[in-house]
């Protein structure tokens, strides 16, 4: 991935007994600018800004660019590609990744 137009948002990823948890900052990036997939263990997210004046405005001045984010992460190997879910919501992107079923903790009962 050419990274040269992007900026590596910061993240953070954790994990519970049954699954892993990314969460990534995007400030002012929409769910239709955000592009995440996955290809083998390597999730991918891709992001392009965009911003159109309200009707009947002109832009007058600016504080702050719209910015592009880009990152990559290699997801464990118990990690599974197939049980995934993203919610983006108010500027964070939470993507949930369940464990592969026989890596979760079982309770095993006593007969």
């Amino acid at each position: 991935m050419n990274m040269e137009n992007y900026i590596v948002p910061t993240a953070t990823f954790t994990e519970n007994p049954e699954a892993y948890e990314l969460v990534v900052e995007l400030p002012g990036i929409g769910k239709e600018d955000a592009d995440l997939h996955i290809d083998g263990h390597t999730l991918t997210l891709k992001t392009h800004a965009t911003y159109e004046n309200p009707a009947g405005f002109k832009q007058v001045a600016v504080e702050f660019e719209r910015t592009n984010y880009a990152m990559s992460a290699e997801l464990p190997e118990m990690a599974d590609a197939s049980a995934m879910t993203a919610r983006l919501e108010n500027g964070l992107l939470t993507v949930t990744i369940k464990k592969k079923p026989e890596v979760q903790p079982k309770r095993i009962e006593i007969l």
